[in-house]
């Protein structure tokens, strides 16, 4: 049974949630404010915090004790604003990990929460914890990124933030290739400028994805060959979206083509020759089933391990369905299927447009259906979009 605690003067919205929700599956527990919901959460055990919104300034401060206090709760932040909001992601940086409507019916509230639930307990796997635990070259979020975290939450200004980057040559580099991408297009050389395209939840990506990057059980021309995959794969992604399917994607995560695939880094830095072995058993024998043959050998596999890794940072829900699921986009348990979907043809084509074919590069065919697009139309677009990568 999974325990929730609903934070809320709003005893209708209680009696509502308690009346549909399983009593067999969930535990409901109910508090008005802080305090008291920090007694609850010392004495028990909860999975999911749900904060009814009433304002920014004590959102953030119940949402951010709650991640310091107990961090291994899912954090719901639910507002009652008639606003579309874009896959679940939390408007401000409050520490909630994802927002929804309070408008949302019942039955929708209590499939998110399933399905949230559900991706919880894929990444915090005992066994997958266990084995992390034990890894040697395992990259940990750099201090610049709690740095930067800090100063965004108390509003530093983009000059300042960017003298803090650019004590990292390497960070300031990344930073400025992505902004110069055909997709932002900002022609600088700047760091100020490149911040204010690309956004600070992008820069906070970058400094991740550099930490991966820098990992130093990994060989260089693995890290330098990864390193083109995921940017063409990121790149792919956004002119998807807005060549496609005619939007841009949201700036709070339009930089997850450069997080996907951050399982199969460490892996390789941590099993070289296991992983080597692998993928020359499957280039082999094209019958075999990557994953299959991952959790086989492994015991988990390069998807897993991402989410993992980007759950213990506490990234974004879509980011981390990105990386658990990019290879079976289908699965009806993920609550962003759109974004998955666009991820898994944008790293199948970016291998394709680096003509390099010695990794798993399976593509599900049906996700074209689901877009309502056919495989050729999206080719059209992929034979003059490769041009300018």
């Amino acid at each position: 049974m999974h325990s929730i605690l609903l934070i809320t003067k709003d005893k209708e919205y209680v009696r509502s949630i308690s009346n549909r929700i399983s009593s067999e599956r969930y535990r409901i527990q109910h508090t008005i404010d802080l305090i008291d919901a920090l007694n609850v959460l010392r004495e028990q055990s909860i999975d999911v915090v749900l904060v009814d919104s009433e304002n920014e300034d004590m959102d953030k401060a119940i949402l951010t004790k709650i991640k310091d206090t107990n961090p291994n709760a899912i954090r719901f932040c639910v507002s009652d604003v008639q606003t579309n909001i874009e896959h679940y992601l939390p408007k401000k940086l409050n520490n909630s990990q994802i927002q929804c409507n309070k408008s949302m019916s019942m039955d929708e509230l209590i499939l998110l929460i399933d399905k949230v639930i559900d991706i919880d307990q894929k990444v915090k796997d005992k066994n997958l914890v266990n084995i992390m635990s034990n890894l040697k070259h395992l990259p940990t979020v750099p201090q610049v990124y709690f740095q930067m975290s800090n100063m965004i939450m108390n509003n530093a200004s983009v000059e300042d933030i960017a003298n803090k980057l650019e004590e990292d040559p390497a960070i300031t580099s990344n930073i400025l290739k992505l902004a110069n991408t055909a997709f932002y297009n900002a022609k600088t050389g700047s760091i100020r400028q490149a911040i204010m395209y690309i956004g600070l939840t992008n820069v906070k990506n970058i400094i991740l994805t550099n930490a991966v990057f820098g990992n130093d059980g990994l060989d260089p021309k693995t890290r330098d060959l990864h390193w083109e995959h995921v940017m063409k794969t990121n790149k792919i992604l956004n002119g998807f979206y807005y060549e496609v399917l005619g939007k841009k994607l949201n700036n709070n995560i339009s930089s997850v083509g450069l997080l996907h695939d951050i399982g199969s880094l460490v892996m390789m830095s941590n099993f070289p020759v296991e992983f080597n072995k692998l993928i020359n058993q499957v280039n082999e024998h094209p019958e075999l089933d990557f994953h299959d043959l991952e959790l086989e050998i492994f015991g988990f596999n390069h998807e897993q391990l991402g989410g993992y890794l980007l759950d213990l940072w506490g990234l974004p829900y879509p980011v981390i369905e990105a990386a658990l699921s990019h290879h079976n986009p289908l699965n009806p348990n993920i609550i962003n299927q759109e974004l998955v979907m666009a991820v898994h043809i944008a790293n199948h084509y970016a291998w394709k447009a680096m003509a390099y074919k010695k990794y798993d590069n399976y593509l599900d065919e049906d996700v074209f259906d689901a877009f309502h697009i056919t495989k050729l139309e999206f080719e059209n677009f992929f034979n003059a979009f490769v041009k300018k990568l």
